[in-house]
Formats: structure tokens, C-alpha cells, sequence
């Protein structure tokens, strides 16, 4: 499928089985079947249109309601995939781990950020598990670098995860090492350090980012400030939904 954005939303050159026909912003992308595809007989279908919804309750309503035959998985959440399995019982919906994973990115050459005791400070005052618990209900998993099992094949074992700063299970024990090490830098109650978050203005980034900013808050060595960007790309989440045909 040809690549197009807002900014050059002209037709586009592509080998894939569709070719771009129209962009709307914030409404609609209409693709049409490609019958120069290099693979004969496909694709199977003659075009797609992609509606645009940017409240993910919308989206569901309206899938609910028969308006679409698929939605895309980046902003089903667990209990939205419940209503779906309630209220849309001849839908197909599964369950699966995604194949990316929620990550804080520090600026490391930005002072004090380049020093690696304050990121591992920062990394020893997250509660990772109550991402998973407050946004997913549970259904998720913790993991290093590496996609953690059943769908990645080369996750850390859990032992040598539970070495990895942060990642111990033992979250009191791991913030009260955070402590130390900012009180050892200098920081505490009476100087604390500004952290600005950065998330995308969208409920699957904008979310975990308020948890974050809470569990910095509540380190009590860094201060809350907080900013949105606009999206600028596709999340991930791991519930995939179709109609039954």
C-alpha cells in the first residue's frame, strides 16, 4: 500500500495490492484495488475505506452497530472488547499479546538526564504491573528488551529480569532504592526534580502517561508537568476485532 500524509496527500507510487485513491483528514482514507498487483487474483477485494474516529467509544458504538466489518486493535480497550463480546455477539474477537510494548524514553544528553543514577532512579519508581492492572485489567505482561512469552521467542529469563533496575517485583524495595540515590544526588521534599512528559494526545498514550506522572509525583523527588503532542502514528494494543461474515 502506497505510504501518504496529510502534507503530500497526493496519489502515490506502490507495488502493494492497493493503490490510494482519496484522504480526508480527521474523516477518511479510500484505497482501490490494484490490478497491476504482482500476484495474480489478488487482492480478493475491490477497495477499503477507513473511517476516522478519534473517540475510541464512537469507533466501538459504531462497529457495534454493523457500520464497520473490522476494527483496527490500537484503541480497543479490555472493557470496550467486553461491551463488543456483550452487545456484538456474532463478532470475532481475540485476545492476543501486541507486538510492541509501552516504554518511558529519556533524553539522556539533556542534564541531569545524562546522569545514569537519575535514570536508573526513574526506573526503580515504577510500578510496572499497575500499568497493566489499571489499563488492560490484568491482561498483559511485563518484559525487558525482549517481547515477553507466549509471543516473543528470546525474553529475558525471570530471573535475570528481576536483576534489571526497576524490575523486581518488590516495588517498595525498589523505590526506597530510588530514594537514596536522589537523596544522595540531592534531591528530595525541598528540591525536587521537573520531569516534562511528552505523550501523544490520544487515550492509548495519553493514559499510561498519567499513571506515570502520578508515580513520579508520588516518588516525591520529582515535580508533575506534563504536555501533549498531536498523534503522529499507530499504537499498539492487543484485542483485534472483525465481523463474522
Amino acid at each position: 500500500m502506497p505510504r501518504f500524509t496529510a502534507r503530500y496527500a497526493q496519489p502515490s507510487i506502490g507495488t502493494g495490492p492497493f493503490k490510494f485513491v482519496e484522504f480526508k483528514p480527521n474523516e477518511s482514507i479510500r484505497v482501490a484495488r490494484n490490478p497491476e498487483y504482482w500476484k495474480k487474483g489478488r487482492p480478493y477485494l475491490d477497495g477499503i475505506e477507513y473511517t476516522i474516529i478519534p473517540n475510541r467509544s464512537t469507533a466501538i458504538l459504531a462497529f457495534i452497530a454493523g457500520k464497520f466489518d473490522m476494527t483496527f486493535p490500537f484503541e480497543v480497550s479490555i472493557p470496550l472488547l467486553k461491551d463488543i463480546k456483550t452487545q456484538a455477539p456474532q463478532a470475532v474477537c481475540d485476545l492476543v499479546p501486541g507486538n510492541a510494548s509501552a516504554n518511558l524514553i529519556v533524553n539522556r544528553d539533556a542534564p541531569p538526564f545524562d546522569n545514569p543514577e537519575i535514570r536508573r532512579a526513574m526506573s526503580l519508581a515504577l510500578d510496572r504491573k499497575s500499568f497493566i492492572d489499571i489499563l488492560a485489567e490484568g491482561q498483559g505482561d511485563i518484559g525487558g528488551a525482549m517481547l515477553p512469552t507466549p509471543a516473543g521467542l528470546w525474553e529475558f529469563p525471570a530471573e535475570l529480569l528481576k536483576s534489571v533496575p526497576g524490575y523486581d517485583p518488590n516495588v517498595m524495595q525498589n523505590r526506597s532504592q530510588a530514594r537514596q540515590i536522589m537523596q544522595k544526588l540531592g534531591y528530595g521534599p525541598d528540591n525536587r526534580l521537573k520531569v516534562t512528559v511528552a505523550a501523544r494526545n490520544i487515550s492509548i498514550f495519553r493514559d499510561p502517561a498519567v499513571i506515570l506522572i502520578d508515580q513520579l509525583n508520588e516518588f516525591s523527588s520529582m515535580a508533575r508537568s506534563s504536555r501533549s503532542r498531536p498523534p503522529t502514528g499507530s499504537p499498539r494494543l492487543p484485542a483485534e476485532i472483525t465481523r463474522s461474515a
